[in-house]
């Protein structure tokens, strides 16, 4: 079998067809694997806890069912993460509230991804609850960003970000209400896919703010991403949003001319020039693959749709911890308090006016669709930030000058949105291109996104610092 060392940055789909040609042991990759988040992850802090031992044992029966011609699918044998929302063994969400909790039950997408032969490696850092932005003086260690550790690396599926970027996992489920999958991605260049609403299941993770959440992969390629989507969607009746539609992701590597792409100049006129550059360096080599990209009007602003997320958000991630208030149990850190008692302040008539220009926007995006293929934008308007030594204030972080995040329009339009890294801004940080389509046309995003990430170069953008 093949030497293992050196891989860590190789693609899962490459990984996979040495693991099925039997060139690679999966035991030797976990044990690989395990061994450089030893080294790393006091540093990085990408994982909560690491399950060395039942990683081993899930590696040794995948060798030996590889070996007696049962390989399962591009996944057996592959060391993966899931973001600690997810019921899987210690589940703490980020909070000293569920300090201890153990899941009785594992999440829907953790037994599938195990049922497709995948070995399970560890539970990666989130922001509390998925929300309260972490910050150095937390309880529970940041994750940080590979390309710079003194810098976050995007959330808040933090630790998914951080583990697959330096190299600590081939692929990680996060969720993403309003980013929490394409932040890190961006932020930590690579890549992360929002599916179309109610293509995954929920099922076992935490809720945020239910009709937002969506849970997604984080990957090293748009077609790895593809491959951790296909082994785990289907309709699950554990999911209430779960829709009765098979999407199989067929061949990614296809010409994309004449596809037609639309740029809401509108919506994204804000953030850092570094970005924009970036991004529009990304546009153009769109163009030069043969898709057709024209500037168009959306009708809206960055800003009106992220407070229209937030106060979504908000409220009904507050109605979800109502009884935990209640109760007067204590745990909350400071900021997600501060989360909650803002979700508290929500009038319902402000909620209900909320919902009501999220049906407007997602009019507007509609609108845009009809007459073109898909959406491309910045993922976010800005470099990853330093980590906060300490929380900040909301009203801070919501209404004075806030970072454009353009992620959340597919959530309140509830489409398939894919980050893909699109180059590095020259102080040496990651930029992300997020591509937005319609909804159940998934393939469609993934195969531009993976047209420009062959064309660009860009699965071969590894951080300098963690070689």
């Amino acid at each position: 079998m093949k030497v293992v060392e050196g891989l860590h940055y190789s693609s899962l789909l490459d990984v996979g067809e040495l693991l099925r040609l039997r060139d690679l042991s999966p035991v030797e990759l976990t044990r690989y694997t395990l061994d450089r988040i030893e080294r790393l992850n006091p540093t990085l802090g990408a994982y909560y806890t690491v399950f060395a031992d039942t990683a081993l044992a899930e590696a040794l029966q995948a060798e030996k069912e590889i070996t007696g011609g049962a390989w399962r699918g591009p996944l057996h044998g592959i060391p993966i993460g899931f973001k600690d929302l997810y019921k899987l063994g210690l589940t703490t969400a980020g909070s000293r509230l569920l300090a201890g909790n153990v899941a009785a039950r594992e999440a829907a997408l953790v037994i599938r991804a195990r049922a497709a032969g995948a070995v399970i490696i560890g539970k990666l850092a989130t922001h509390e609850f998925g929300l309260a932005a972490a910050t150095l003086a937390d309880p529970f260690p940041p994750a940080r960003n590979p390309w710079d550790p003194e810098r976050t690396p995007g959330g808040s599926s933090t630790g998914a970000g951080t583990a697959i970027a330096a190299g600590l996992a081939f692929g990680a489920f996060g969720t993403d209400t309003g980013g929490s999958v394409r932040l890190p991605a961006a932020y930590s260049g690579v890549v992360g896919y929002k599916p179309t609403f109610g293509l995954l299941s929920r099922a076992g993770v935490i809720p945020l703010s239910p009709s937002l959440d969506h849970t997604g992969p984080l990957a090293r390629t748009v077609a790895d991403a593809a491959a951790l989507f296909s082994a785990v969607s289907g309709y699950d009746p554990q999911d209430r949003e779960s829709v009765h539609r098979e999407m199989r992701v067929a061949e990614l590597d296809v010409d994309i001319r004449g596809l037609r792409v639309g740029v809401p100049r509108d919506f994204w006129v804000s953030g850092d020039a570094a970005v924009r550059d970036r991004v529009e360096a990304g546009l153009k080599e769109l163009a030069k693959l043969g898709a057709e990209v024209e500037d168009v009007q959306l009708g809206c602003s960055v800003v009106q749709v992220m407070a229209t997320g937030y106060l979504i958000a908000l409220a009904e991630a507050a109605a979800f911890h109502l009884p935990t208030l209640h109760s007067g149990r204590l745990g909350y850190g400071h900021e997600f308090g501060l989360v909650l008692r803002a979700g508290l302040l929500v009038p319902a008539h402000s909620y209900v006016d909320a919902q009501k220009a999220r049906a407007r926007v997602s009019r507007l995006v509609a609108e845009l669709l009809a007459s073109h293929d898909l959406l491309a934008m910045p993922t976010v308007g800005a470099l990853a930030d330093p980590l906060p030594p300490g929380p900040r204030p909301l009203s801070r972080r919501i209404s004075e000058h806030p970072v454009p995040q353009y992620t959340w329009l597919a959530n309140l339009y509830g489409g398939p949105a894919v980050s893909v890294p699109c180059g590095l801004a020259d102080g040496g940080l990651p930029v992300g291109l997020q591509l937005m389509g319609r909804p159940f046309d998934d393939v469609t995003a993934l195969r531009a996104a993976r047209a420009y990430e062959l064309a660009a170069g860009r699965p071969d953008l590894h951080p300098p610092l963690f070689p």
